[in-house]
């Protein structure tokens, strides 16, 4: 990896930059190479930088950029029915790159499917499951993933509207859940159910803390982050430890049908099975905008196939999807979605809503496999399972407004209810162990 140049220490501080250890392995695939194009189906925004470079094109290709450009804003319009860019050629290569060559893209064009998120003094770098072909190396890697970190010195960075302290807290957090997530002696339902109680467990004392948090006088719209307390930092450590333990799920098991059957919940004459959850849940995806047109006919053929099947019958096929279930696969998912989705909670104390995202991500997926597989006559390849996970991610991931949407109906939908997801996750582990 390609690290920043050092400034002079006197006047830095650590910047710390944290990346999965399969990062620099991505090869970019040219052209119809390419399963789905990331030129396709994406409103680019062109950095302003890059804005200044491209006013000084001339020829053919700078009256295109001039006719297509926004140069008010940076945004590059997809046009027609395939929503392509408009510099993407009928040989899906980019006509910038082949008149003025790769560094003339923009930052957002160069470096996609590499993400980098940024937090004062931290960037964490990621390889989206958006892109195909970063979607099925990961799918195909069977080692547990290693998030590493180097440091360079840097200017500090301080933002009085970021809560830093928080975000001190959130590291170490997701850390162990990232361990949790890694740790193959439990299932990968058990490891979910461990993830979301321990999210929970952290995220009550994250809002004991914040009960205290005030605005400054006189700049009544600056928030003051008050510290955590020697308990409450002593709480969040012994949380930590215990989610780490190898008896942490034994201990969750034992409260599990207490939580998910609660009488004010489910004790209901007509309890709610687990087949209509996943379909309430499916039907909230159908709800948003739709960046593929072919999304839409996907979704409700398998809502279709989902009213057309009994409980019994969704049951059973399940059961025997999950005996040819590659677990690691789910694994690298989940640990991708907690790596990425996390430390965002910095910004608005939400990590639960954030672990259960991650969660509800890789059932969904999952269900969209099984899907296939009974499609298929009980086949399902690689290739099938990087072509629906990277289409699921880039209808969420790929629209900022998909993205709050999702995320506000994990804080806030009945459908996305702890307990829900908790008793998929349970229902999901009995079938395993029966079969």
């Amino acid at each position: 990896m390609e690290k920043p140049a050092e400034q002079k220490k006197g006047m830095a501080i650590a910047m710390k930059y944290y990346y999965p250890d399969y990062f620099d392995d991505f090869e970019c695939v040219p052209g119809h190479e390419c399963p789905d194009s990331c030129c396709i189906r994406w409103q680019i925004v062109v950095d302003p930088d890059t804005l200044k470079k491209y006013r000084h094109v001339q020829g053919p290709l700078g009256k295109r950029m001039a006719e297509k450009i926004d140069f008010s804003t940076g945004r590059i319009c997809p046009h027609g029915e395939d929503n392509r860019c408009e510099f993407l050629n009928e040989d899906n290569l980019c006509d910038i790159v082949l008149e003025l060559g790769e560094n003339a893209l923009c930052e957002t064009c160069h470096t996609h499917p590499r993400h980098e998120e940024v937090y004062p003094n931290v960037r964490e770098r990621s390889l989206a499951m958006t892109c195909p072909i970063a979607c099925k190396q990961l799918l195909e890697r069977k080692e547990p993933v290693n998030i590493d970190c180097y440091e360079v010195h840097a200017r500090k960075e301080w933002d009085p509207f970021f809560d830093h302290k928080l975000f001190a807290e959130l590291v170490p957090t997701r850390d162990t859940l990232l361990s949790i997530a890694q740790n193959r002696k439990f299932s990968m339902n058990q490891r979910m159910v461990m993830i979301l109680g321990m999210a929970h467990d952290v995220e009550s004392r994250i809002h004991h803390r914040a009960e205290r948090k005030h605005t400054s006088f006189p700049l009544k719209n600056l928030p003051i982050f008050p510290n955590f307390t020697d308990r409450e930092k002593h709480q969040l450590r012994k949380i930590r430890k215990a989610y780490c333990e190898d008896t942490a799920y034994e201990k969750i098991e034992k409260r599990l049908d207490e939580i998910i059957y609660d009488e004010k919940y489910f004790r209901q004459e007509n309890e709610e099975p687990v087949s209509t959850i996943m379909t309430d849940m499916l039907f909230a995806l159908s709800t948003m905008e739709a960046l593929n047109p072919e999304w839409p006919p996907l979704l409700q053929s398998i809502l279709n196939i989902r009213e057309e099947m009994s409980r019994e019958e969704s049951r059973g096929r399940m059961a025997e999807y999950t005996e040819q279930e590659d677990e690691i696969e789910l694994e690298q998912m989940l640990v991708y979605f907690l790596y990425v989705y996390c430390c965002t909670s910095a910004y608005d104390e939400q990590l639960l809503a954030k672990c259960k995202m991650a969660v509800v991500n890789v059932l969904i997926i999952r269900e969209l496999w099984f899907m296939r597989w009974m499609e298929n006559d009980e086949l399902l390849t690689i290739d099938d399972k990087a072509e629906l996970a990277h289409w699921y991610v880039r209808e969420i991931e790929n629209s900022d407004e998909n993205m709050e949407q999702w995320d506000s109906l994990m804080q806030r939908s009945p459908r996305f209810a702890i307990k829900k997801i908790l008793k998929v996750l349970r229902r999901g582990d009995i079938l395993k162990q029966t079969h």
